[in-house]
């Protein structure tokens, strides 16, 4: 049997010691790959895209409408309604009104109503799209439907 000194069995009690503990520290880190974070995206984009597909879901159902695809235009900018106080402010010879602009607790405007971007136009294009009594139930399916003028609808005969 070999004869070991002290300072050789303390050197290696010490390499085994850290190799184990640096061992357990390996094995708390995570090496997976992480997943890409995606900016957020705008709410009312979806909801749009969501509006077309329904709406060539529903027409597509119809009797004579066969296949069929949907592109709505959608104007600019949201609009909002927000909170005014108007006062009567009455002179010697003159009325005048003072409007403020009521703020919230977050100093923002307090909004009373916002409407999503406004309809243009509305195309679609239907396997069924050629036949005139088709084209009138598609136009008046998607006036009720949308709450838009039957000049902003536009239906076409899909190619074979």
């Amino acid at each position: 049997m070999p004869n070991f000194d002290n300072k050789k069995i303390q050197q290696i009690i010490y390499i085994v010691f850290i190799t184990g503990a640096a061992l357990m520290l390996l094995s708390r880190l995570d090496f997976s790959p992480k997943p890409e974070e995606k900016p957020v995206q705008q709410q009312t984009a979806p909801v749009e895209d969501n509006t077309e597909l329904r709406l060539q879901r529903i027409l597509r159902t119809a009797e004579g409408v066969g296949e069929v695809r949907v592109l709505i235009n959608y104007g600019t900018s949201v609009t909002k309604s927000v909170a005014r106080n108007k006062e009567e402010v009455i002179g010697e010879n003159e009325k005048s009104y003072k409007e403020d602009v009521v703020m919230g607790s977050d100093s923002q405007p307090v909004v009373l109503r916002e409407n999503s971007r406004e309809i243009c136009g509305v195309l679609i294009v239907a396997q069924g799209g050629g036949n005139a009594e088709v084209r009138a139930r598609i136009i008046s399916a998607v006036q009720a439907l949308l709450g838009i003028e039957a000049h902003k609808i536009e239906v076409l005969k899909m190619k074979q």
